[in-house]
Protein backbone atom coordinates (compact mmCIF):
# COMPACT_ATOMS: atom_id res chain seq x y z
CA UNK A 1 0.00 0.00 0.00
CA UNK A 2 1.04 3.13 -0.91
CA UNK A 3 0.41 6.60 1.75
CA UNK A 4 0.25 9.69 1.32
CA UNK A 5 0.52 11.44 4.57
CA UNK A 6 -0.03 15.89 4.43
CA UNK A 7 0.36 17.58 7.22
CA UNK A 8 0.72 20.88 9.06
CA UNK A 9 4.33 22.32 8.95
CA UNK A 10 4.32 22.76 12.77
CA UNK A 11 5.83 20.52 15.63
CA UNK A 12 2.66 18.26 15.91
CA UNK A 13 2.76 18.17 11.88
CA UNK A 14 5.53 17.09 12.04
CA UNK A 15 5.39 14.53 14.36
CA UNK A 16 2.37 12.97 12.90
CA UNK A 17 4.50 12.39 10.42
CA UNK A 18 7.49 10.84 12.30
CA UNK A 19 5.07 8.41 13.83
CA UNK A 20 3.18 7.86 10.28
CA UNK A 21 6.63 6.21 9.15
CA UNK A 22 7.08 3.61 12.05
CA UNK A 23 4.07 2.44 10.82
CA UNK A 24 4.02 1.90 7.43
CA UNK A 25 7.21 1.28 4.56
CA UNK A 26 5.66 3.58 1.83
CA UNK A 27 4.78 6.79 2.97
CA UNK A 28 5.23 9.86 0.64
CA UNK A 29 5.01 13.30 2.83
CA UNK A 30 3.95 16.60 1.98
CA UNK A 31 3.23 19.35 3.90
CA UNK A 32 1.03 22.48 3.81
CA UNK A 33 0.53 25.98 5.97
CA UNK A 34 -3.08 26.69 6.21
CA UNK A 35 -4.68 28.48 3.23
CA UNK A 36 -4.03 28.01 -0.58
CA UNK A 37 -1.57 25.60 0.01
CA UNK A 38 -3.32 22.96 1.23
CA UNK A 39 -5.38 22.92 -1.76
CA UNK A 40 -1.92 22.58 -3.49
CA UNK A 41 -0.77 20.01 -2.11
CA UNK A 42 -4.37 18.25 -2.11
CA UNK A 43 -3.66 18.50 -5.76
CA UNK A 44 0.03 17.33 -5.52
CA UNK A 45 -0.88 13.88 -4.09
CA UNK A 46 -4.17 13.44 -6.62
CA UNK A 47 -1.80 13.81 -9.30
CA UNK A 48 0.86 11.13 -7.89
CA UNK A 49 -1.93 8.82 -7.64
CA UNK A 50 -3.24 9.26 -11.47
CA UNK A 51 0.55 8.35 -12.65
CA UNK A 52 1.09 5.58 -9.93
CA UNK A 53 0.96 1.80 -10.54
CA UNK A 54 0.14 0.98 -7.23
CA UNK A 55 -3.66 0.28 -6.75
CA UNK A 56 -4.03 0.08 -3.17
CA UNK A 57 -3.65 3.92 -1.35
CA UNK A 58 -4.18 5.58 1.79
CA UNK A 59 -4.19 9.07 1.92
CA UNK A 60 -3.61 10.43 5.52
CA UNK A 61 -4.01 13.79 6.81
CA UNK A 62 -3.50 15.63 9.85
CA UNK A 63 -3.32 18.38 11.66
CA UNK A 64 -5.27 20.41 8.77
CA UNK A 65 -8.79 21.33 8.93
CA UNK A 66 -10.03 21.30 5.83
CA UNK A 67 -12.88 23.39 4.39
CA UNK A 68 -16.42 22.36 3.23
CA UNK A 69 -15.17 22.44 -0.40
CA UNK A 70 -11.61 21.31 0.05
CA UNK A 71 -13.39 17.87 1.79
CA UNK A 72 -15.85 17.71 -1.46
CA UNK A 73 -13.32 17.81 -3.95
CA UNK A 74 -11.33 15.54 -2.88
CA UNK A 75 -13.98 13.09 -1.87
CA UNK A 76 -14.84 13.68 -5.84
CA UNK A 77 -11.78 13.14 -7.17
CA UNK A 78 -11.25 9.98 -4.98
CA UNK A 79 -14.50 8.60 -6.28
CA UNK A 80 -13.49 9.12 -10.31
CA UNK A 81 -10.28 6.76 -9.14
CA UNK A 82 -12.11 4.26 -7.26
CA UNK A 83 -14.26 3.99 -10.56
CA UNK A 84 -10.79 2.96 -12.09
CA UNK A 85 -10.53 0.13 -9.89
CA UNK A 86 -8.28 2.25 -7.77
CA UNK A 87 -8.83 1.24 -3.95
CA UNK A 88 -8.29 4.40 -2.46
CA UNK A 89 -8.71 5.10 1.63
CA UNK A 90 -9.16 9.24 2.77
CA UNK A 91 -8.38 9.42 6.62
CA UNK A 92 -8.52 12.71 8.59
CA UNK A 93 -7.26 12.94 12.03
CA UNK A 94 -7.23 16.62 13.64
CA UNK A 95 -8.47 18.26 16.63
CA UNK A 96 -9.11 21.91 15.54
CA UNK A 97 -12.24 23.09 16.31
CA UNK A 98 -12.77 25.34 13.05
CA UNK A 99 -13.06 21.75 11.37
CA UNK A 100 -15.90 21.17 13.23
CA UNK A 101 -18.65 21.73 10.60
CA UNK A 102 -16.68 19.46 7.53
CA UNK A 103 -15.96 16.83 9.97
CA UNK A 104 -19.82 16.59 10.75
CA UNK A 105 -20.29 15.83 7.12
CA UNK A 106 -17.62 13.28 5.99
CA UNK A 107 -17.10 9.76 7.76
CA UNK A 108 -13.38 10.02 6.95
CA UNK A 109 -12.97 13.09 8.80
CA UNK A 110 -12.23 12.33 12.51
CA UNK A 111 -12.13 15.51 14.68
CA UNK A 112 -11.33 15.54 18.43
CA UNK A 113 -10.64 18.93 20.50
CA UNK A 114 -8.79 17.23 23.61
CA UNK A 115 -5.96 15.65 22.25
CA UNK A 116 -3.05 16.94 19.59
CA UNK A 117 -3.19 15.67 16.18
CA UNK A 118 0.09 13.50 17.20
CA UNK A 119 -1.65 11.71 19.56
CA UNK A 120 -4.60 11.28 17.64
CA UNK A 121 -2.33 9.73 14.73
CA UNK A 122 -0.44 7.76 16.63
CA UNK A 123 -3.49 6.13 18.46
CA UNK A 124 -5.27 5.47 15.12
CA UNK A 125 -2.35 3.86 13.70
CA UNK A 126 -2.00 1.41 16.89
CA UNK A 127 -5.26 0.63 17.04
CA UNK A 128 -6.03 -0.41 12.86
CA UNK A 129 -2.32 -0.79 12.01
CA UNK A 130 1.01 -2.48 13.39
CA UNK A 131 4.00 -0.98 14.32
CA UNK A 132 6.74 -1.69 11.76
CA UNK A 133 9.18 -2.16 14.51
CA UNK A 134 7.47 -2.93 18.17
CA UNK A 135 10.73 -1.85 20.33
CA UNK A 136 9.84 1.75 19.23
CA UNK A 137 7.12 2.37 21.22
CA UNK A 138 9.73 2.31 24.21
CA UNK A 139 10.22 6.35 22.93
CA UNK A 140 7.58 6.89 20.47
CA UNK A 141 4.91 6.68 22.73
CA UNK A 142 6.25 8.89 25.34
CA UNK A 143 7.28 11.57 22.65
CA UNK A 144 3.55 11.44 21.30
CA UNK A 145 2.64 12.38 25.35
CA UNK A 146 5.50 14.58 24.81
CA UNK A 147 4.08 17.02 22.07
CA UNK A 148 0.93 16.62 23.36
CA UNK A 149 1.66 18.57 26.56
CA UNK A 150 3.16 21.17 24.57
CA UNK A 151 0.88 21.34 21.75
CA UNK A 152 -2.68 21.55 24.18
CA UNK A 153 -0.51 23.87 26.57
CA UNK A 154 -0.62 21.30 30.01
CA UNK A 155 2.13 22.72 31.42
CA UNK A 156 1.64 19.31 34.20
CA UNK A 157 1.49 16.81 31.51
CA UNK A 158 4.60 14.82 30.46
CA UNK A 159 7.62 16.24 28.83
CA UNK A 160 6.28 19.67 28.85
CA UNK A 161 9.30 21.84 28.88
CA UNK A 162 10.92 19.28 26.51
CA UNK A 163 8.45 19.91 24.07
CA UNK A 164 8.49 23.62 24.32
CA UNK A 165 12.29 23.26 23.17
CA UNK A 166 11.21 20.67 20.51
CA UNK A 167 8.57 23.76 18.79
CA UNK A 168 10.98 25.95 18.72
CA UNK A 169 13.55 23.81 17.02
CA UNK A 170 10.72 23.05 14.54
CA UNK A 171 10.15 26.66 14.16
CA UNK A 172 13.84 27.69 13.68
CA UNK A 173 14.89 24.83 11.85
CA UNK A 174 15.21 26.99 8.66
CA UNK A 175 19.00 25.76 7.29
CA UNK A 176 17.18 24.19 4.21
CA UNK A 177 14.43 26.09 2.41
CA UNK A 178 11.45 24.53 2.68
CA UNK A 179 10.18 25.13 -0.79
CA UNK A 180 13.10 24.35 -2.95
CA UNK A 181 14.50 21.16 -0.89
CA UNK A 182 10.60 20.13 0.42
CA UNK A 183 12.17 16.17 0.79
CA UNK A 184 15.49 17.37 2.52
CA UNK A 185 13.47 20.14 4.34
CA UNK A 186 11.52 17.63 5.90
CA UNK A 187 13.93 15.17 6.73
CA UNK A 188 15.89 17.54 8.56
CA UNK A 189 13.44 18.51 11.00
CA UNK A 190 12.55 14.71 11.31
CA UNK A 191 15.92 13.39 11.96
CA UNK A 192 16.12 16.81 14.72
CA UNK A 193 12.42 15.52 16.43
CA UNK A 194 13.53 11.75 16.39
CA UNK A 195 17.23 12.34 18.52
CA UNK A 196 15.03 13.49 21.13
CA UNK A 197 14.39 9.78 22.18
CA UNK A 198 18.13 9.78 23.43
CA UNK A 199 16.93 12.54 25.88
CA UNK A 200 13.68 11.61 27.12
CA UNK A 201 14.41 10.15 30.12
CA UNK A 202 17.34 11.60 30.67
CA UNK A 203 17.10 13.75 34.14
CA UNK A 204 17.49 17.08 32.57
CA UNK A 205 16.23 16.47 29.11
CA UNK A 206 15.23 19.98 28.43
CA UNK A 207 18.27 21.64 29.29
CA UNK A 208 20.34 18.30 27.85
CA UNK A 209 18.51 18.31 24.13
CA UNK A 210 18.51 22.81 24.19
CA UNK A 211 22.40 22.58 24.87
CA UNK A 212 23.12 19.86 22.14
CA UNK A 213 20.75 20.97 19.32
CA UNK A 214 23.09 22.91 17.64
CA UNK A 215 25.60 20.54 17.20
CA UNK A 216 22.84 17.85 16.42
CA UNK A 217 21.99 20.51 13.84
CA UNK A 218 25.93 20.87 12.38
CA UNK A 219 25.83 17.14 12.07
CA UNK A 220 22.30 16.06 10.37
CA UNK A 221 23.43 18.66 7.87
CA UNK A 222 26.39 16.27 7.13
CA UNK A 223 29.18 19.06 8.82
CA UNK A 224 31.81 18.21 11.32
CA UNK A 225 30.68 20.28 14.58
CA UNK A 226 33.93 20.24 15.91
CA UNK A 227 35.94 22.05 12.59
CA UNK A 228 33.08 23.71 10.85
CA UNK A 229 30.74 26.60 11.49
CA UNK A 230 27.09 26.42 11.09
CA UNK A 231 27.36 29.00 8.43
CA UNK A 232 29.82 26.65 5.88
CA UNK A 233 27.87 23.83 6.78
CA UNK A 234 24.85 24.89 5.95
CA UNK A 235 25.87 26.78 2.84
CA UNK A 236 28.01 23.32 1.76
CA UNK A 237 24.79 21.22 2.19
CA UNK A 238 22.41 23.76 0.19
CA UNK A 239 25.21 24.15 -2.52
CA UNK A 240 25.24 20.67 -3.06
CA UNK A 241 21.54 20.31 -2.99
CA UNK A 242 21.28 23.06 -5.67
CA UNK A 243 23.55 21.41 -7.63
CA UNK A 244 21.62 18.62 -7.87
CA UNK A 245 18.86 20.24 -8.99
CA UNK A 246 21.05 22.46 -12.05
CA UNK A 247 19.12 20.71 -14.98
CA UNK A 248 15.79 21.76 -13.58
CA UNK A 249 16.61 25.06 -12.28
CA UNK A 250 18.49 26.33 -15.14
CA UNK A 251 17.14 29.23 -17.21
CA UNK A 252 18.37 31.49 -20.15
CA UNK A 253 18.87 35.09 -20.96
CA UNK A 254 20.41 35.66 -23.75
CA UNK A 255 23.38 33.76 -23.87
CA UNK A 256 23.46 34.20 -20.15
CA UNK A 257 23.00 30.71 -18.15
CA UNK A 258 21.61 31.39 -14.85
CA UNK A 259 20.32 29.13 -11.73
CA UNK A 260 16.53 30.53 -10.55
CA UNK A 261 15.86 29.12 -6.98
CA UNK A 262 12.82 30.42 -5.00
CA UNK A 263 12.47 31.87 -1.51
CA UNK A 264 15.82 30.81 -0.63
CA UNK A 265 16.27 34.72 0.80
CA UNK A 266 20.04 36.08 1.88
CA UNK A 267 21.38 34.51 -1.02
CA UNK A 268 25.18 36.43 -1.02
CA UNK A 269 27.42 33.47 0.66
CA UNK A 270 25.34 30.84 -0.99
CA UNK A 271 25.07 32.05 -4.18
CA UNK A 272 28.65 33.58 -4.29
CA UNK A 273 29.61 29.66 -3.32
CA UNK A 274 27.38 27.81 -5.70
CA UNK A 275 28.67 29.68 -9.01
CA UNK A 276 32.14 29.00 -7.35
CA UNK A 277 31.34 25.36 -7.59
CA UNK A 278 29.41 25.46 -10.44
CA UNK A 279 31.40 27.60 -13.49
CA UNK A 280 29.00 26.72 -16.31
CA UNK A 281 26.54 29.21 -14.60
CA UNK A 282 27.34 32.30 -15.29
CA UNK A 283 24.29 34.08 -12.76
CA UNK A 284 22.35 32.94 -9.80
CA UNK A 285 18.67 34.36 -9.28
CA UNK A 286 16.61 33.99 -6.42
CA UNK A 287 12.44 35.17 -6.56
CA UNK A 288 10.78 36.04 -2.86
CA UNK A 289 7.22 35.01 -2.19
CA UNK A 290 6.12 38.80 -3.23
CA UNK A 291 8.38 38.52 -6.33
CA UNK A 292 11.05 40.63 -5.56
CA UNK A 293 14.31 39.55 -7.03
CA UNK A 294 17.71 38.97 -5.90
CA UNK A 295 20.88 38.10 -8.60
CA UNK A 296 24.22 37.40 -8.17
CA UNK A 297 26.92 37.05 -10.72
CA UNK A 298 30.71 35.95 -10.59
CA UNK A 299 31.92 38.51 -12.98
CA UNK A 300 30.64 36.24 -16.16
CA UNK A 301 27.54 38.50 -16.55
CA UNK A 302 26.28 41.81 -16.16
CA UNK A 303 23.02 41.42 -13.65
CA UNK A 304 22.61 44.93 -13.40
CA UNK A 305 22.16 45.13 -16.71
CA UNK A 306 19.81 42.24 -16.74
CA UNK A 307 17.96 43.84 -13.93
CA UNK A 308 17.33 46.85 -16.00
CA UNK A 309 16.16 45.20 -18.65
CA UNK A 310 13.85 42.86 -16.80
CA UNK A 311 12.93 43.56 -14.02
CA UNK A 312 12.87 47.39 -13.03
CA UNK A 313 16.11 47.28 -10.73
CA UNK A 314 19.72 47.79 -10.78
CA UNK A 315 22.69 47.87 -8.56
CA UNK A 316 26.07 46.65 -8.86
CA UNK A 317 27.61 44.51 -11.66
CA UNK A 318 27.56 41.42 -9.63
CA UNK A 319 24.91 42.01 -7.20
CA UNK A 320 21.60 43.94 -7.95
CA UNK A 321 18.12 43.94 -7.77
CA UNK A 322 14.38 43.90 -8.70
CA UNK A 323 11.14 43.01 -8.74
CA UNK A 324 8.35 40.98 -11.13
CA UNK A 325 5.91 42.96 -12.18
CA UNK A 326 2.47 41.33 -11.82
CA UNK A 327 4.04 38.41 -10.42
CA UNK A 328 1.80 35.38 -9.41
CA UNK A 329 2.57 33.62 -5.89
CA UNK A 330 2.73 30.04 -6.32
CA UNK A 331 3.59 26.62 -3.90
CA UNK A 332 4.75 24.99 -7.07
CA UNK A 333 8.60 25.45 -8.46
CA UNK A 334 7.34 25.24 -11.69
CA UNK A 335 4.76 27.95 -11.61
CA UNK A 336 7.61 30.53 -10.67
CA UNK A 337 10.34 29.50 -13.10
CA UNK A 338 7.30 29.51 -16.06
CA UNK A 339 6.87 33.47 -15.37
CA UNK A 340 10.70 34.07 -15.27
CA UNK A 341 11.21 32.53 -18.75
CA UNK A 342 8.45 34.42 -20.24
CA UNK A 343 10.59 37.82 -18.70
CA UNK A 344 13.59 36.20 -20.49
CA UNK A 345 12.07 35.56 -23.51
CA UNK A 346 10.53 38.58 -24.26
CA UNK A 347 12.93 40.97 -23.37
Amino acid sequence: MQVYHLSHIDLDGYACQLVSKHFFKNVQCYNANYGREVSARIYEILNAIAQSKESKFLILISDLNLNLNEAQYLQDKIQEHRLQNKDIQIQLLDHHISGKEVAESFHWYFLDINRCATKIVYEFLKKHYTILEPKDTIWLEPLVEMVNSVDIWDTQGYGFELGKVCMRMINQSSELNRFMFDEENRNYKLKLLEEVKNYLFLENAPVAYDNDLFKLKKIALGGDPTTETMDNISSNAQTHLLSLKKHDCSVYYQDKKGFLSYSMGGISVLANLFLTQNPDFDFYMDVNAKGNVSLRANENCDVCELSQMCFNGGGHRNASGGKIDGFKESFNYRDIKEQVEEIFNNA
